[in-house]
């Protein structure tokens, strides 16, 4: 056997794996599988098509996250008749939030499509962005009925609980913030840079109650150290004032 039959074998044999691994998880037949492939190339690839063009999951990334929120949309408004535009809003970015995603996408192991010695170096978020990348491959692929199927049944059906958002917190922020109004009580979060020992928590989030300080939390950003922080003050509240 030739050198060059050996490589060409080699190929075909990592793409026939590629489709079978990927149809096990999509329950789809796939037909295009250059975008699929497409979905699983990272930018640090440094790969370009005839054009010029990078090739990476980018675009198949951004339509990704326009499906999810359409059929998660679609499917919310259906489930929860009653439910105001605010809490419908609420429970679609519980659904499709960045961890939410990372999560999902970690349990069906996407992160093994990718390239071995590249993967190595890739952050959380990798696998959220790769679980959208596929959404929107499987759009072009096979179209918005087949991927609006394999949201509802491979996502929505595995992995989100949609009795559980009745009772989820969506915001610890929000809801202190509103039991303060509704009990005519003060409540105030400050949020400072910090400089501490550790510089990926650099922002300090004190909660007061009435002026008084409750808890304090650190974090990478000052959208989840707020966050943070009140989830420490509703528990630390919540046993005095059954919040």
């Amino acid at each position: 056997m030739s050198f060059l039959n050996k490589i060409l074998r080699s190929s075909n044999t990592k793409e026939r794996v590629f489709f079978g691994r990927l149809e096990k998880i999509t329950s789809l037949k796939i037909i295009n599988i250059e975008i699929y492939q497409k979905a699983f190339t990272h930018r640090s690839s440094n790969l370009k098509d005839d054009n010029g063009n990078s090739i990476n999951f980018e675009r198949l990334e951004f339509l990704g996250d326009s499906m999810l929120s359409i059929v998660i949309s679609a499917l919310l408004f259906q489930s929860f008749p009653e439910a105001k535009e605010g809490t419908l809003t609420k429970y679609r970015a519980k659904i499709v939030s960045r961890e939410n995603l990372n999560n999902i996408g970690k349990k069906l192991g996407l992160i093994e499509f990718i390239d071995g010695e590249i993967k190595a170096n890739l952050g959380n978020n990798i696998h959220g962005n790769l679980l959208e990348a596929l959404v929107g491959a499987i759009f072009i692929d096979r179209g918005y009925v087949k991927c609006k199927e394999f949201i509802l049944e491979k996502i929505v059906t595995d992995y989100v609980d949609l009795d559980q958002l009745k009772h989820t917190i969506l915001s610890y922020k929000g809801l202190l913030l509103e039991w303060g109004q509704k009990n005519k009580k003060i409540v105030q979060f400050k949020t400072d840079r910090d400089k501490g020992l550790d510089p990926k928590f650099n922002y300090t989030t004190s909660v007061y109650l009435n002026n008084r300080l409750i808890v304090k939390a650190r974090e990478i950003s000052k959208k989840k150290s707020e966050e943070k922080s009140a989830r420490r003050a509703y528990h630390a509240m919540n046993i005095k004032y059954k919040i």
